[in-house]
């Protein structure tokens, strides 16, 4: 991100650089979006068997004070019929089981002000029909069968037991209802939430097609920053005229060489040549055609020499070569190779057929030498050649 930012500030970047580091940020953002409705979705599901596991809890406890309620009169029933004391244990099973039941149920209730009032009234009628069935009890246990089937056919043991049924199926109603108004609002989440991670996913997608387009736009602007800076560095580099190495980094590349190979670990080899009586074809045939041989003379001599020689041009009609890895048989035969190809057929401007010769002088580099005695031996060499009759290939002593 920083290396973005950093690229903005580059002319003709800003704007792609811009809006990568925007389409970033903004996928950022809907990865934090995902993660918080991926999170709130785990909090909606986990809530929603909450409280289904709470309405399941409810119904089982208004079941268990149905079961232990009827139980509770059977038993009393059954003792007022036979008089078996062994039908008030599950009346008394049941009287318990009422009381514990209530306060269950209570319990898991109490955030519901509805819920509430149904249990207050559900503890009221059950207290109701302890109290009758209690009394129909100590009646029968006193002897007193007659006045104890007159409390039953008073109907209050049936009319509170009924109450009692009626207050539990309001109370699973209203538990079914909050149930069902809970069950649609996450159903409803679920839905908004699913329409949410859809519509994440869609603009995901877009920032995504948006961010790579942007990288493609920043990475070609990006390669052509970088042709521009080579172009212009081979431009600062290169002879205009020749395309071959200017004096100044034709130069700075012999140093190196130089620098490298003194040690006499590594043999190199240093050429200069000229074109022979160039200022005669100046005079002759103009400037123009005499740039044109110039230009001529270095694409023959580039072709003569390895890949890994660099010939530049270093004054008018002077070039130079680096010949690094060559000992001096080696560099002689490339430097006769070049002369032979250059001499080998005329250069032809227009209608004029020109033929043309240089001169070259081969120096090899001694052991802790320094560039400036290579280099004038090499002259000395070329001056040899010049002297001899040109279109020679002279070697340094």
């Amino acid at each position: 991100m920083t290396f973005l930012i950093r690229m903005a500030g580059r002319k003709g970047l800003d704007w792609r650089v811009y809006t990568l580091v925007a389409c970033v940020l903004l996928l950022a953002a809907m990865l934090t979006g995902t993660s918080w409705s991926a999170v709130g979705s785990s909090k909606e599901r986990k809530s929603a068997a909450e409280w289904q596991l709470h309405t399941l809890e409810v119904l089982l406890e208004t079941d268990d004070l149905k079961v232990a309620t009827l139980s509770m009169v059977r038993g009393e029933r059954g003792y007022l019929l036979t008089g078996d004391a062994a039908f008030l244990r599950p009346y008394e099973t049941g009287l318990r089981d009422t009381r514990a039941g209530l306060d269950r149920l209570a319990r898991l209730t109490r955030d519901n002000p509805q819920q509430r009032i149904r249990v207050r009234r559900l503890s009221t009628e059950l207290q109701h029909l302890h109290d009758v069935l209690g009394s129909i009890v100590a009646l029968e246990e006193a002897g007193r069968h007659g006045e104890a089937i007159a409390l039953v056919k008073s109907g209050a043991g049936k009319d509170a037991t009924d109450l009692i049924l009626d207050e539990l199926r309001g109370i699973e109603t209203i538990e079914h209802g909050l149930l069902a108004i809970r069950s649609e609002d996450a159903r409803a989440k679920a839905v908004a939430n699913e329409r949410y991670q859809y519509a994440l996913t869609i603009v995901g997608i877009a920032l995504l097609g948006l961010a790579i387009w942007a990288t493609i736009l920043v990475r070609r602007a990006l390669a052509a920053a970088a042709e521009a800076r080579r172009q212009l560095e081979q431009k600062a580099s290169s002879d205009e005229m020749t395309g071959l190495s200017n004096r100044r980094a034709f130069m700075a590349a012999l140093d190196r060489s130089v620098a490298r190979s003194a040690d006499g670990r590594k043999e190199l080899a240093y050429a200069i040549f000229d074109i022979d009586r160039f200022k005669s074809i100046n005079d002759t045939y103009g400037h123009a055609v005499g740039d044109a041989v110039i230009a001529e003379v270095a694409r023959r001599a580039l072709a003569a020499f390895r890949a890994r020689d660099l010939v530049g041009r270093i004054g008018g009609e002077e070039f130079g070569v680096i010949l690094p890895a060559a000992n001096r048989t080696e560099a002689m035969d490339a430097c006769a190779r070049m002369r032979a190809a250059i001499e080998a057929k005329p250069i032809t401007i227009g209608r004029k057929a020109i033929p043309v010769t240089v001169s070259i002088g081969v120096a090899q580099l001694r052991v802790q030498e320094d560039t400036v005695s290579l280099m004038a031996r090499a002259d000395e060499a070329l001056y040899l050649a010049k002297n001899g009759g040109r279109n020679l290939v002279r070697l340094a002593a």
